[in-house]
């Protein structure tokens, strides 16, 4: 005895076959092209901080410091999946992107010791090798170092002097994929937020 589909039943199986040959849609990205890589020299002297930076902007709304194209550059592109939130601990205070997905990209100023970049590199943390590997470069006229407090290839953080009594530590942490253009390249990720940052602190 023949049974006959439902239109429902029909409709169904005609959109998986659709689904299936079409493939997933995908989101329309922001940037047309991949970010330029960031742009890093050799390591400078930490103390003084010869081109200082205003943190006023920073103290006042650290979120706003990622325009919509540099969150699709650095966090996730389409950016609308991402979220920024405040954050402020005892220990930082600052903000952190995410697409609800790992990992997050975080900017934060530390608020108690090691609070400068000198202080962190002679700190017990960096003697006992728990910041290891660690890398002295600049950026952006600044002092900068490259290390991996959380160890693994999907985490990097840097952390930058930018001024004789701050410094702004700059992180990818998690595990997952991160915004695209840096799946292969976490640390330069991480330089490039910082150099976004940092321009706009200075615009």
């Amino acid at each position: 005895m023949r049974t006959r589909s439902s239109p429902l039943v029909l409709a169904a199986i005609l959109a998986g076959a659709l689904l299936t040959a079409c493939g997933p849609s995908r989101l329309k990205t922001t940037l047309l092209e991949p970010p330029l890589p960031p742009q890093t020299g050799p390591a400078l002297p930490l103390t003084p901080v010869r081109q200082p930076v205003d943190l006023a902007k920073f103290d006042a709304d650290p979120c706003s410091l990622l325009t919509k194209e540099q969150v699709a550059a650095v966090v996730a592109d389409p950016p609308d999946i991402v979220t920024p939130r405040r954050s402020f601990t005892a220990v930082a205070a600052g903000c952190v992107w995410t697409s609800g997905k790992s990992p997050a990209v975080s900017a934060l100023k530390s608020l108690t010791e090691p609070k400068t970049l000198e202080a962190l590199k002679d700190s017990s943390r960096r003697e006992s090798g728990a910041l290891d590997p660690w890398s002295g470069v600049s950026i952006s006229g600044l002092p900068a170092a490259i290390f991996h407090e959380m160890p693994g290839p999907d985490n990097c953080d840097v952390a930058i002097g930018v001024t004789d009594s701050d410094m702004l530590i700059f992180s990818y942490h998690g595990n997952g994929a991160p915004s695209v253009y840096w799946d292969k390249d976490r640390c330069g990720g991480v330089l490039k937020t910082a150099e976004f940052v940092l321009g706009n602190l200075r615009g």
